[in-house]
């Protein structure tokens, strides 16, 4: 899946209904500054002064604010559709 601020996705949420949004933000609970960068999630390494993909083992930390009729949502990369 390509991701990209500003692309519509689906999911569905935690009761089950799917719903539509668009991309916003993504965000992280283990690193302070992340982004979207050709389609991969960096975040900015302090040690080489560069943003850098995030580790395998951080990927779970990694969370998108999703704009949807009804709000705003918070998904997984795995919930993404």
């Amino acid at each position: 899946m390509l991701l990209e601020i500003g692309k519509a996705v689906s999911f569905v949420d935690d009761v089950g209904y799917k719903l539509n949004g668009e991309i916003m933000e993504v965000m992280s609970d283990s690193y302070d500054d992340v982004r979207l960068t050709d389609n991969v999630v960096t975040y900015w390494s302090k040690k080489k002064k560069m943003y850098v993909p995030v580790r395998e083992k951080h990927k779970d930390s990694i969370f998108f604010e999703i704009k949807t009729a009804s709000g705003l949502e918070y998904v997984f990369e795995k919930e993404l559709m």
